[in-house]
């Protein structure tokens, strides 16, 4: 009996080499991009840039694109045993989104979580941390599998792969605040707030 391998045969995975080659790849892949750069929603081309990056993989699954990505969500702690909210975002051009997630970071192709604890920590932080600042880890990373859409690329079914960690930062304020990043254009504002942790945390 000639047996076949179905996984292969029902998943392929985009390996084209421009942002015109993706759009056709999404639109074969059931995802109208009509949306995409406006509002809030990102363009084809950051999508493409994001997977170039290897911060992502798009695949076809049953025909269907899917986007998968390895997120570092990383729950910081305070002496009250609060967690770290990354509040609301203001983009350069002055768009506003909220966001109500913990300190948050795609992670790259093969990237240990560690390396990526360090890198969210820098990029996402710094503004607003003393130059001699430590990370003390309270645990190691637990797993979790979530499938949604995306509000970055409307239409497209995300699978995220979360590496919770949770962890301590030395020097970082107690209260609401903001930090800044450069972007093409100007700055990123994002606005952080402390949260009490769920009654029975599962994640």
């Amino acid at each position: 009996m000639a047996m076949t391998n179905q996984a292969s045969t029902s998943r392929s995975c985009f390996s084209g080499a421009s942002a015109a080659e993706l759009e056709k790849w999404l639109e074969c892949g059931g995802v109208d991009t009509g949306e995409y750069g406006k509002g809030l929603a990102k363009t084809v081309h950051e999508l493409f840039d994001e997977v170039s990056k290897q911060e992502s993989v798009l695949e076809l699954e049953g025909g269907k694109a899917l986007r998968i990505v390895n997120v570092l969500s990383l729950h910081i702690l305070n002496s009250r045993g609060q967690i770290l909210f990354e509040d609301e975002q203001v983009l350069p051009d002055g768009r506003s989104r909220r966001r109500n997630v913990p300190v948050s970071e795609k992670m790259v192709a093969n990237e240990p979580w560690h390396e990526a604890l360090d890198r969210a920590v820098k990029e996402e932080l710094s503004s607003a941390l003393p130059l001699d600042y430590t990370v003390t880890l309270l645990e190691e990373p637990f797993m979790r599998t979530e499938y949604s859409s995306s509000m970055s690329y409307p239409g497209l079914l995300t699978k995220y792969i979360f590496h919770r960690v949770k962890a301590r930062v030395s020097g970082i304020p107690e209260n609401p605040f903001s930090t800044t990043e450069e972007r093409p254009g100007g700055y990123l504002l994002t606005k952080w707030v402390w949260k009490a942790p769920p009654p029975q945390e599962t994640f």
